[in-house]
């Protein structure tokens, strides 16, 4: 299946230069966001993984179904702010500009 003809390019978003791979078209799709799923599970069953991290929100949607199917604690990761302990940090580059994501400390 080719998965590439589910994801929708919203030119010019969140700012004009950029081509947003919208994801929500594939995952809107049953068999679309199965075989997604599927391949990555496939390709992690045998590494012995015990913890899945995954950003808001749309990684939540496949982190949570991967954690599931390999047997893995889930561990959220969440714009600053939003966790309530201790956390940690990391800032990270975008095409437009920088962000920051949080864990809490004692989620791995």
């Amino acid at each position: 299946m080719d998965l590439l003809k589910y994801i929708r390019n919203v030119p010019d978003f969140p700012v004009k230069g950029i081509q947003f791979k919208d994801v929500t078209t594939l995952a809107k799709n049953f068999p679309a966001f199965k075989e997604s799923c599927d391949l990555i599970i496939k390709k992690y069953k045998k590494k012995g993984i015990t913890k899945v991290a995954a950003i808001e929100a749309r990684g939540y949607v496949w982190g949570g179904v991967i954690a599931y199917q390999l047997g893995a604690g889930f561990v959220l990761m969440r714009k600053p702010g939003k966790l309530p302990a201790d956390t940690l940090s990391e800032e990270y580059e975008l095409e437009y500009g920088t962000d920051k994501i949080e864990m809490h400390k004692d989620a791995i």
